[in-house]
């Protein structure tokens, strides 16, 4: 198939704007040495942006106490929500105005550091979210960025962008420019250790999805190849464990590194359907990300199978596959180890709460997200989104496509 212009697009997008990997720590403690980095640039006044939970069972205590023994005056917003608005981010954006921070620190969920890099963006900058939302609205830098993941699976820690929702209208708006990579991150896996099995598997599938359709891009890269495939790697060893041992650090680190790769893979090269269609689902329904992209991935990796058999085949080779076989049937058993790992971490079959009145819209702004976002391996009709999204309510997830 040739590559449509948003293909052309992306690949110079790549190629003119490259993306920057930020620096990374590591492993248990890793979390302090970000903060001895902050206090080593000279911030003295951050936002600290996280979530109720953090706060309120003393997971950040020790933090805090040490960026206040060395003479940080720390500002704590606490307002994000699982899918954030531009409410919370104007929330964020006057408490760091009205306590002139120099600094933004993320510490949470992919929804978490969304909120902070537009609100270090919007500090800066002094324009309406309205006007910020697209590509390469920031003209000035953002205030010094920095993130802690506590979820393993939206990579929001290495990516350009941040996915805010509209307050009055729902839609979901992308705030996309290299400026938003963080200057650092950190992946602490004693931070995760209390994330609920769900969490971590819906999250975990997250990355999951982001490393296939980088992988399935056709603005794929060398690098972008490379870390998407040890990311899938990395998961199909490490999601199981972490899932079943919360504790496990060695599982929740490796989690991490993946759901790092796979952030930085699908940033440079693109995502696909299985994003466009989940952001309309979480956009209608308040579904979780996660898990909205768990399902549905399935069912688009089957829609893209006439495509894709020979990067399927190749990612089951590097899993173990039977290099025997041929690529049809190496290209199915890779899919249907999607199916297994969605099965054994407990990802339901089905989203019960989507509503067929809702079909038509949730297409139409897929598609557009799509033609306007992605470089696809398999271009969508109207009735294709529609039979993923009936099998996406009914739970019928072998869906059979030309």
């Amino acid at each position: 198939m040739l590559s449509t212009p948003i293909t052309y697009a992306l690949r110079a997008l790549s190629t003119f704007y490259p993306i920057q990997k930020p620096l990374v720590f590591s492993g248990s403690g890793s979390t302090q040495k970000l903060a001895d980095l902050i206090l080593a640039a000279g911030q003295k006044k951050p936002l600290l942006v996280t979530d109720s939970f953090l706060l309120e069972n003393d997971k950040l205590d020790s933090l805090l106490r040490h960026l206040q023994a060395h003479g940080c005056e720390v500002t704590i917003f606490k307002g994000s929500i699982p899918n954030p608005t531009f409410a919370e981010v104007e929330a964020g954006l006057k408490l760091s105005l009205e306590a002139d921070c120099d600094s933004v620190l993320a510490i949470g969920g992919g929804s978490v550091i969304d909120v902070a890099k537009v609100i270090a963006g919007a500090s800066t900058n002094h324009r309406s979210l309205s006007k910020l939302a697209g590509i390469l609205k920031l003209k000035k830098g953002p205030l010094p960025f920095y993130a802690v993941p506590t979820t393993s699976g939206t990579g929001s820690e290495v990516t350009n962008t941040a996915v805010i929702a509209d307050s009055k209208t729902h839609k979901k708006q992308f705030f996309v420019d290299p400026k938003y990579v963080p200057i650092a991150a950190a992946l602490d896996p004693e931070l995760l250790k209390t994330l609920p099995p769900h969490m971590t598997a819906a999250v975990g599938m997250d990355a999951l999805t982001h490393a296939i359709e980088a992988y399935t891009s056709r603005n794929n890269f060398a690098d972008t190849d490379r870390d998407a495939a040890m990311a899938i790697k990395l998961l199909f060893e490490y999601l199981p464990l972490a899932y079943e041992d919360g504790e496990d650090l060695k599982a929740r680190e490796m989690v991490s590194q993946a759901a790092f790769l796979a952030g930085y893979a699908f940033t440079k090269s693109s995502l696909g359907y299985v994003h466009a269609i989940s952001h309309q689902v979480s956009a209608h329904y308040d579904t979780p990300h996660g898990l909205a992209n768990a399902v549905i991935l399935p069912r688009v990796m089957r829609f893209n199978k006439s495509s894709c058999a020979k990067r399927y085949a190749d990612l089951e080779v590097m899993l173990g596959g039977n290099v025997t076989a041929d690529r049809d049937t190496l290209a199915e058993r890779f899919t249907a180890r999607v199916d297994q790992i969605a099965e054994q971490i407990g990802i339901p079959e089905n989203l019960s709460d989507l509503q067929e009145k809702d079909f038509p819209k949730i297409t139409k702004e897929a598609l557009s997200e799509a033609w306007r976002s992605y470089a696809v391996p398999k271009v969508m009709r109207r009735k294709d989104v529609e039979a993923i999204l009936h099998s996406v309510s009914n739970g019928q997830r072998d869906l059979a496509f030309a």
